[in-house]
């Protein structure tokens, strides 16, 4: 009897007692080469200073306000023409 080879003999599951084995890489073995490549990006990154970080906060914190107002204000005349169009009762 003739014995059958792969043409690829190192690949899995080319001989029925070696079954295929797709998942070679553990969980674990994934989990610590995710926590690995991303603690060395953290580790490139640049941080903000205190005083950058205080001034970023700020001008957030600003700008959202500015912004609540605005949508708040062309909320407010859209209700008034609305009604006015509609005729529902008085405006709010």
């Amino acid at each position: 009897m003739v014995e059958r080879r792969s043409p690829k003999p190192d690949a899995g599951g080319s001989s029925p007692s070696w079954p295929a084995n797709l998942y070679r890489v553990t969980v674990l073995e994934k989990i610590k080469k995710y926590t690995k490549e991303t603690l060395a990006e953290l580790r490139k990154m640049t941080w903000p200073t205190k005083d950058e970080l205080i001034g970023s906060t700020i001008v957030t914190v600003v700008v959202s306000v500015i912004l609540a107002i605005f949508i708040g204000i062309i909320d407010r005349i859209l209700l008034l023409v609305i009604h006015q169009i509609f005729g529902t009762g008085q405006g709010v």
